[in-house]
């Protein structure tokens, strides 16, 4: 064997064993990725179950909230935070039909030629309209003071764009 041969056999068995510590690396590097890629993709399962868990217990408190102040307008509620709060909600409801009448009285004074455009229809009852229960079992009551959730979000309209 010559000297050549001997300097290509050694310059080949560097380029295979460098070609071999690439390889080993690539993969090496590829496969932490993909690790890296599957604990990223459990975080994001676990983040959506998280939120769906979260808008689960807000429509379980807004159902809450429905019920005990549906127990409110028939006179069952005496909790102290809770009225309050009731109470708060009347005085909201009140204080929002007198801006409706105001409104009302703007509009009548502009007369029929001048067309004043808003609608501020009251979205959703806070709750529902319910004939005054006659007392019954504890089992009976509860499945008498259920209350639906909206199926649908507020509709607001703005004033059309004027023309100049």
């Amino acid at each position: 064997m010559s000297s050549s041969d001997t300097s290509t056999d050694s310059l080949w068995g560097q380029i295979k064993q460098v070609l071999s510590e690439f390889f080993r690396g690539s993969r090496e590097r590829v496969s932490g990725l993909a690790e890296t890629i599957d604990r990223q993709a459990g975080i994001q399962r676990l983040a959506a179950q998280i939120r769906l868990l979260r808008r689960e217990r807000h429509q379980l408190l807004l159902t809450m909230g429905k019920k005990a102040y549906s127990l409110h307008t028939r006179g069952k509620v005496r909790n102290r935070d809770i009225l309050s709060d009731c109470l708060h909600i009347d005085e909201i409801g009140a204080e929002t039909r007198e801006l409706q009448g105001q409104i009302e009285e703007i509009r009548r004074e502009a007369g029929p030629g001048e067309e004043l455009v808003l609608d501020l229809e009251d979205e959703t009852p806070v709750a529902e309209d319910e004939e005054p229960a006659q007392e019954t079992a504890p089992a009976e009551a509860a499945d008498q003071e259920s209350c639906q959730m909206p199926t649908e979000a507020p509709k607001w309209t703005a004033p059309p764009p004027t023309e100049d």
